[in-house]
């Protein structure tokens, strides 16, 4: 008799730790939901700063030209370019990040928006014409029987980065550790060659592992080596920024022509953020070596190095 009392109790304490359990479960997960339900519609803007006063900005839609007025506890500049995350009503965001205050602006970057180019057939105007336009685009041909050239690059950079590993193990191997990033560098971007082949060949994907790579070789050998790029020629010396500004143009064609491959390629970046150092500052530098660039540029090249 004692014994099945005793076993009642039991059963109607596990009976009651299950339920818990099953509660507690469906709390966890009614929460996660509500997390990524909030989390899918977040929306966001770029803009510029056109006024700023104690609580809220004027700010101008890099996009669409539209204006809007924001609330803010923090204060920004006239001519900030800023980053808004917001749920549901932009008046009054989430988080706003600076990616280019009006000072960057103003010394080192030149901000200019895409222009599209209308012609016609006549160089005199005639009313009621229809106009074509025509939208400038560099665009890159990926060839399906690369897909070897592809393997055989790929793989000989991922060995090389393998290669730099032991080289940093002993002094003695200084020189050949530059030899090896210089090979790299001056196959991605001054017409060198490896195993008979060129940067050009290659698919985008492929392109951007080689970078890949080559950042993550430069990083190991300067951890060793501190500058050793200043003794080498001169066309080496930017050479980080010129890597991460050609990664990240990549980015953008295969963001916007194979959609599929750009969450490899962010994911990539994101290990070379950690592993080589790049902040959103070299980024701007970057940015800035390259030359001019658009709003929106600067827009998608947030988007990548912030994940």
């Amino acid at each position: 008799m004692k014994k099945e009392k005793n076993l009642i109790l039991a059963i109607k304490a596990l009976s009651v730790f299950v339920v818990l359990l099953v509660f507690a479960l469906a709390i966890v997960l009614i929460n996660n939901h509500d997390k990524s339900k909030a989390e899918e519609t977040k929306k966001t803007l770029f803009a510029k700063v056109l006024e700023s006063y104690d609580d809220f900005l004027l700010v101008e839609d890099e996009e669409s030209d539209k204006k809007y007025t924001v609330s803010v506890k923090d204060k920004y500049n006239e001519g900030d370019y800023i980053y808004i995350t917001y749920s549901k009503d932009v008046e009054k965001p989430d988080s706003i990040e600076v990616l280019i205050t009006s000072k960057e602006n103003k010394d080192n970057i030149v901000i200019e928006k895409e222009v599209t180019t209308v012609s016609t057939n006549s160089n005199t105007p005639v009313k009621n014409e229809k106009k074509e336009e025509v939208t400038t685009r560099t665009t890159v041909t990926t060839i399906q029987e690369n897909k070897n050239i592809d393997e055989i690059i790929v793989d000989y950079a991922k060995k090389t980065k393998e290669t730099i590993d032991t080289y940093v193990l002993n002094e003695s191997n200084k020189e050949k550790a530059k030899t090896s990033f210089c090979t790299l560098v001056d196959f991605i971007f001054y017409d060198g060659t490896i195993k008979g082949h060129t940067f050009k060949e290659l698919s985008s994907s492929a392109k951007a592992k080689v970078i890949y790579y080559t950042l993550l070789v430069d990083g190991k050998i300067d951890e060793k080596w501190p500058g050793y790029k200043d003794v080498i020629n001169s066309k080496y010396n930017d050479a980080k920024l010129k890597l991460v500004a050609k990664y990240l143009e990549i980015c953008d064609y295969v963001r916007d022509n194979q959609p599929e491959l750009y969450e490899n390629l962010k994911s990539d970046f994101a290990l070379l953020k950690g592993s080589v150092s790049i902040t959103w500052d070299f980024v701007k530098s970057a940015l800035t070596s390259a030359g001019k660039f658009t709003a929106s540029k600067l827009k998608s090249w947030y988007e990548t190095f912030r994940g």
